[in-house]
């Protein structure tokens, strides 16, 4: 077994104890430590399996809940899918150590305006989702990593994690 493949079952293990504390965190602890060691190219496709089961079970678990936001949150929803397409042309395109820096630049921020506990609500919520969905999108295919922008985005928004 490639020693990668250890380091990587040892992190998601860790970053899994994490999820289950936190409700989230998963890919924001998984992938800056994986990609010291392999491409996105390699990391995302493994990554988006185990988030798809692990984000199916939280939106399970919390499906009461879901008619309180689903307004809300499905035009973000709706810029999803273009922003995957985008960002899985970007994946097969762009040099993997661009990538690799690229997503620390971008994702460092995030998770410290959120570790900060930064809040400024947006007026405009309608106009600012579809956007931010497509920009969420390709975030998410280029890295794996949703969870940073959308906490921001939902807490500015006065919305508990439930």
């Amino acid at each position: 077994m490639p020693i990668q493949v250890v380091y990587l079952v040892v992190i998601t293990l860790i970053a899994g104890i994490v999820n289950g504390g936190l409700g989230y965190g998963f890919s924001s602890i998984t992938v800056p430590l994986a990609l010291l060691f392999l491409s996105n190219r390699v990391l995302n496709p493994a990554l988006v399996l185990i988030e798809v089961a692990l984000n199916a079970y939280v939106l399970f678990v919390n499906r009461d809940a879901l008619s309180g936001v689903w307004r809300r949150v499905m035009p973000i929803v709706l810029g999803l899918l273009p922003g995957v397409i985008a960002g899985t042309l970007i994946v097969s395109r762009v040099n993997p150590s661009w990538l690799k820096l690229g997503t620390y630049i971008i994702l460092l921020p995030l998770i410290l305006i959120q570790a900060a506990g930064y809040r400024r609500p947006i007026r405009s919520e309608r106009s600012v989702a579809l956007p931010f969905g497509l920009c969420l999108g390709v975030l998410y295919s280029v890295t794996t990593i949703s969870g940073p922008p959308l906490a921001v985005m939902l807490n500015n928004q006065r919305l508990v994690k439930r």
